[in-house]
């Protein structure tokens, strides 16, 4: 999906989840919790996914304080059926609920095939591909669904119904061939549009509309986005919604509560999470090398001209990943900014991040 580059300073992953955690560990988590979140916005921000990244740890922080965010929730499952189960995630962080969620998926599928999981009284997960992939890492595929408040405008309207409600796809391969599909229905990540706004940057054209319902490159007049390929972004964010909020019972679109509104009122965000276990159908090792040979069929094709390859889905995080493990993180001076407050206002003493050149 579309992201902000801004000139920004590179830092090591490393210490950066170091801060990380230590972070969430002042505000009250529980020393397994914080590294959990910790280890979810570094992956964010190695696969180049700034948007769901360390970028978004301030604001969790806030929420924290502001009480709308549990910080040590008493998290329950309660099994609904051989393949189904409800995850309640006591307005605990995102990132543990559907890590929680994700779990209980895979044990049931382990048992009968497939685990379906819902999930309600959560917050904000950060990016999907966290759970897709740790779904993939126990040889199954995962199908996760999140969904937001009302940040998209639906084809032909004026104003937002859905949120950017993504989906993730993941199937395992060799090595570093797992696809990956993470993708939001809107045409880009809201978080893309916070970026921009603490790093005063433009949007491209296209992107979001302002009050009036009129396209902007102001990130801060933004209070919409567009769905994805018009009417099929806007349908599927919307079936994601029904998935997400009516199976545990969480509000829909226009009902959740704002991420950015009011940080003492919880954000009763629902979710879904459904895995297949590959070993009910066909060898573990023998699906993982077919998707290797499918992946070197589809990075082979002919290409258009100013393209070196054809990528399959989840190719360019896996390459930013090795990237930025060797030259750092990227992280813009206005997320820096927020990082540095925060830790003054926990007490923490502001670490030397930077990354060191290999010898």
């Amino acid at each position: 999906m579309p992201q902000i580059r801004v000139p920004s300073q590179r830092v090591a992953a490393e210490k950066l989840q170091e801060l990380t955690a230590k972070l969430f560990r002042t505000s009250g988590l529980r020393d397994d919790d914080a590294g959990l979140v910790a280890d979810s916005l570094i992956q964010a921000s190695l696969r180049g996914i700034d948007s769901h990244g360390v970028a978004r740890l301030p604001h969790y922080l806030r929420r924290i304080e502001a009480g709308s965010i549990r910080a040590r929730p008493t998290t329950t499952c309660e099994t609904r059926g051989q393949s189904a189960a409800v995850v309640d995630g006591d307005h605990g962080l995102g990132q543990l609920v559907m890590a929680r969620a994700t779990d209980e998926a895979i044990a049931l599928a382990t048992e009968t095939g497939a685990g379906w999981v819902a999930v309600r009284h959560s917050s904000h997960c950060g990016a999907l591909a966290y759970y897709g992939l740790r779904a993939a890492d126990a040889n199954m595929i995962g199908l996760i669904f999140t969904h937001v408040d009302p940040m998209v405008v639906p084809y032909g309207a004026r104003e937002p119904f859905c949120g950017t409600n993504p989906v993730c796809i993941t199937a395992p391969g060799p090595n570093d061939q797992t696809l990956c599909l993470d993708m939001a229905t809107s045409i880009t990540p809201w978080n893309s549009i916070m970026n921009a706004v603490t790093d005063q940057a433009e949007i491209p054209l296209g992107w979001g509309v302002d009050a009036a319902g009129q396209d902007t490159t102001d990130a801060s007049k933004v209070t919409a986005v567009y769905p994805f390929g018009g009417y099929k972004g806007s349908g599927l964010g919307l079936l994601i919604d029904v998935l997400c909020a009516m199976l545990g019972g969480a509000p829909i679109g226009p009902d959740i509560p704002a991420m950015y509104g009011d940080l003492t009122q919880r954000r009763m965000l629902g979710g879904l999470v459904g895995v297949i276990d590959i070993g009910r159908f066909v060898n573990p090792t023998l699906f993982r090398q077919r998707i290797g040979d499918l992946v070197q069929r589809w990075t082979t094709l002919p290409t258009v001209e100013g393209q070196d390859q054809v990528l399959f889905p989840g190719q360019p995080e896996i390459e930013t990943c090795k990237r930025r493990l060797r030259e750092g993180i990227p992280v813009s001076p206005g997320v820096l900014e927020e990082l540095k407050q925060s830790a003054q206002q926990l007490g923490i003493a502001w670490p030397d991040l930077a990354m060191r050149p290999a010898k």
